[in-house]
């Protein structure tokens, strides 16, 4: 198996600097060094990724958002702690790419997210 190229969405990269910001503002816990850390983790998970995006099963959402494509899902769980993220992403076999969707807390409700 060949590594693949891997792309950031607009919506993912939003998230991540969604993430990073939070991080950041929290110097309670860490701020900027907390936010880095967790970058770097993200890396080096995204980078596991590009390598064997076949090693992850389908997400929750697949066939349900945007049912033309297949998505899959990865767990994020940088910390300790019982919470993780979902990178949610999809295969483009032909070319060798893996596109992430979006990364998302695992406590958010899977998309389309409904406001009740």
């Amino acid at each position: 198996m060949t590594d693949h190229e891997l792309r950031l969405s607009a919506e993912a990269e939003r998230c991540i600097e969604e993430q990073l910001l939070w991080y950041e503002a929290d110097e309670t816990r860490g701020g900027a060094e907390l936010a880095d850390c967790w970058m770097d983790l993200l890396e080096t998970t995204l980078d596991t990724l590009r390598q064997h995006p076949e090693r992850y099963g389908f997400a929750p959402e697949n066939g349900r958002w945007m049912p033309e494509i297949s998505i899959r899902q990865m767990r994020f769980k940088p910390w300790k702690t019982p919470s993780a993220w979902r990178i949610l992403y999809m295969i483009d076999e032909e070319a060798a790419r893996v596109t992430v969707l979006q990364v998302r807390h695992e406590r958010r409700p899977w998309l389309p997210e409904t406001v009740r």
